[in-house]
């Protein structure tokens, strides 16, 4: 199945195109002059103006939303990092200076673990009680409307429950045209290739605030 969906989001175009071909052979048989031109006004307008329109409300979306902020900054040598891939992408932040991080147990139900960065680079894993860190990194997922969606990470004061720092990187699957467009029609924002500042300060958002 996933080798089909990747075949689908590169391939996707050509559906349009063989819609278009098919169109046009009907128009000629009717003798309709210029029927190539005519199916391009027919069908390419109308999908250009959707796709034009939701990915307008996109952008909106990201500039609402998707911008790096930083209230207040403090210290930690870790945090409690509340993600589902805590245990994955999370890891990063052991190299981006923290000593330690928290985090669901994997291995035991409703337990927690600290995940710990040893002298010669290597991870060890020691369940604990309970989190101990003054400062959590919660990561969620939004979906503000169909086709975008955002992942937001919240640097939070566990003390006082202040918001510290807020950042949302969003995705644009392409809206009521994806099923035509495929992967041509993906959009994120920040983008490491348009917007490399913007793209940067949400990525080390975390190490920015706390470190």
């Amino acid at each position: 199945m996933m080798m089909i969906g990747v075949i689908w989001a590169a391939l996707a175009p050509l559906l349009i195109v063989s819609a278009m071909a098919a169109l046009a052979f009907a128009l000629r048989r009717r003798g309709v002059a210029r029927a190539w031109p005519i199916t391009a006004a027919l069908m390419l307008a109308p999908m250009a103006t959707v796709y034009w329109l939701e990915r307008a409300e996109f952008r909106r979306i990201c500039d609402d939303a998707g911008r790096a902020v930083i209230h207040e900054k403090a210290k930690a040598d870790g945090f409690l990092l509340t993600s589902g891939t805590a245990y994955s992408f999370g890891m990063r932040y052991l190299s981006e200076g923290f000593d330690w991080i928290e985090m669901r147990d994997i291995y035991r139900r409703d337990g927690w673990a600290r995940a710990t960065r040893q002298a010669d680079g290597a991870t060890t894993l020691t369940p604990i009680d309970k989190p101990t860190a003054r400062y959590e990194v919660r990561e969620t997922f939004e979906q503000p409307r169909s086709g975008v969606g955002l992942s937001v990470t919240h640097v939070i004061d566990r003390e006082t429950g202040a918001e510290l720092a807020r950042a949302a990187r969003g995705t644009f699957d392409g809206g009521w045209m994806k099923w035509g467009l495929g992967a041509f029609g993906v959009s994120s924002c920040p983008s490491a290739y348009s917007d490399s500042n913007g793209f940067r300060r949400s990525y080390d958002l975390v190490k920015d605030t706390l470190r």
